[in-house]
C-alpha cells in the first residue's frame, strides 16, 4: 500500500509523515501561481516558492517524493498565448531545478509540454481530468502519464477500477477521505471555480463565497443519505481495493491542520479507525483548518463578502455528525456486484438503509439552525452577489 498525502505548508508535518512507511509522496503548491490548482487559496496557508523549495528538501530527507500541483481544469485559454506558454515552461524549469519529483496536471496540453520538455518529471493525472472509463484512462496512459487519480465517482465501482488498472501501464490512485456528492452536479463547475481562484487574476486580492461548497454541505446535512453515498473509503476496506489491483491511495486536503492530517494518515496506515468515521473524512470542508486564510485579511472593499463568509463559517462550525464505524463492517461488500451508475438511488435504497443505522446528529436543533443560515446566505448570493471587482 502507498499513500499520497496533502501538504499544508507546515515543515513539521513532513517529519511526522516520515514516520509512516506507507507515505510515498506529498502534494502541494505555492499560493497563486501561473497555472493554479484544485483549491482556491483564500482558505489556505500562504505558501511561497521558497517555502516549496524547503518542503522538497525536507521531503527528500524523509525519503518522501514531492508532487507539485498544476492541476487547473481551466486557464481561460491563456495557456495557448506564447507569453503564457513561456511562463509555464519557466515554471516547470524551476520545478525541475529544485528537484520536484512529480507534477499533477489535468490539462492534456500541459501534459504534452511537460513530457516533451521535462521528461525527468513524473506526471500524475488529476482527478479533474474526469477519468471514469477504461478508454479515457487508456488515452492519458498513451500520453505518458505515470499515475492516474480516477474521479471519486467510480470509487465503489470495483470491477471498473480493476478493468482500468488492467488496461493501463501506469498506476491507478483513488481518493479515500473526500466526500463530494455522489456524481455531484456541481463537479465540473466547481473544478473551474477552484482553478481560477488559485491563479493570478483580476480577483487575486478578493475573497468570495464558495457557492458549490455551500450547496454541497447543505445537501449532505439536509439529507444524511448523501453522506453515505459520497464515495469515501474506510481504512478497514483498503484490502478490498488491493484485491482488485488498486494499492495507491490519496488523502486530502491541504487546508487541514497538521494534527488532523497525521491522524488520518495513521488511520489509513494502520487500516483501522475506532469511533466516529466522520472524524477522518472531509465532510465539512472548513472543519480542522490550519488557517482561516485571507477571509479576515482581505481589503475593505470586501466587507460584504467577509460578513457573509463569517456567517457561513459560524453555521458550518455548528455542523456535527456521528458515523459509528463499527456498524460499517461489511459495507463495501454490496459494491462488489452492484453498479451505482445503472440504478436510481431511490429505487436501490442501500445507502439510505445504512444511513439510518449509522448516522446520528448530536444536536439536531443546532443542525436545523445552521441549515437555515446557509439557506439565507444562498439567497443573498443569488439575489445580490458579494464580490466587489477592483478597478
Amino acid at each position: 500500500m502507498e499513500l499520497s498525502v496533502s501538504y499544508n505548508g507546515d515543515l513539521k508535518l513532513i517529519d511526522a509523515l516520515g514516520q509512516y512507511s506507507s507515505v510515498v509522496n506529498i502534494y502541494g503548491a505555492a499560493s497563486k501561481d501561473i497555472t493554479g490548482g484544485g483549491r482556491g487559496t483564500n482558505g489556505l496557508s500562504v505558501i511561497t516558492k521558497q517555502d516549496i523549495e524547503k518542503a522538497v528538501v525536507k521531503a527528500h530527507e524523509n525519503k518522501i517524493e514531492f508532487n507539485y500541483l498544476l492541476n487547473s481544469s481551466c486557464m481561460g485559454n491563456k495557456e495557448f498565448l506564447a507569453k503564457k506558454r513561456d511562463e509555464i515552461i519557466e515554471h516547470l524549469s524551476w520545478l525541475e531545478s529544485i528537484n520536484v519529483d512529480w507534477v499533477t496536471i489535468a490539462n492534456p496540453y500541459l501534459i504534452e509540454i511537460c513530457k516533451n520538455k521535462f521528461p525527468g518529471i513524473k506526471v500524475s493525472l488529476s482527478s479533474f481530468a474526469m477519468v471514469e472509463s477504461v478508454e479515457r484512462a487508456k488515452f492519458y496512459d498513451s500520453l505518458g502519464v505515470d499515475e492516474i487519480t480516477v474521479r471519486e465517482n467510480i470509487n465503489r465501482d470495483l470491477n471498473l477500477l480493476r478493468e482500468i488498472q488492467k488496461n493501463v501501464k501506469c498506476k491507478i490512485q483513488v481518493l479515500v477521505n473526500q466526500t463530494c456528492l455522489h456524481h455531484c452536479p456541481y463537479q465540473f463547475y466547481h473544478d473551474n471555480v477552484m482553478s481560477h481562484a488559485s491563479q493570478k487574476s483580476d480577483l487575486e486580492e478578493d475573497v468570495f463565497i464558495d457557492y458549490c461548497i455551500l450547496k454541497c454541505i447543505y445537501r449532505k446535512f439536509d439529507n444524511p443519505t448523501e453522506i453515505i453515498k459520497s464515495n469515501w473509503i474506510r481504512p478497514e476496506d483498503l484490502c478490498v481495493y488491493e484485491d482488485y489491483g488498486i494499492d495507491k491511495f490519496k488523502i486530502t486536503d491541504r487546508g487541514k491542520s497538521s494534527n488532523w492530517i497525521v491522524k488520518v494518515v495513521k488511520s489509513y496506515h494502520e487500516r483501522k479507525y475506532d469511533g466516529n468515521l466522520a472524524d477522518i473524512l472531509n465532510i465539512v470542508q472548513v472543519h480542522n483548518k490550519r488557517t482561516s486564510g485571507k477571509v479576515f485579511e482581505a481589503n475593505s472593499d470586501n466587507e460584504a463578502a467577509k460578513k457573509h463568509i463569517k456567517r457561513l463559517l459560524r453555521a458550518y462550525m455548528i455542523l456535527n455528525v456521528q458515523m459509528d464505524n463499527s456498524k460499517l463492517d461489511g459495507f463495501i461488500e454490496f459494491f462488489k456486484n452492484g453498479n451505482c451508475r445503472h440504478k436510481s438511488c431511490d429505487s436501490c435504497g442501500y445507502c439510505s438503509s445504512i444511513a439510518q443505522k449509522v448516522i446520528s446528529f448530536p444536536n439536531s436543533k443546532a443542525i436545523s439552525h445552521a441549515l437555515d443560515e446557509i439557506k439565507e446566505v444562498n439567497k443573498i448570493l443569488i439575489n445580490e452577489g458579494v464580490i466587489n471587482m477592483q478597478n
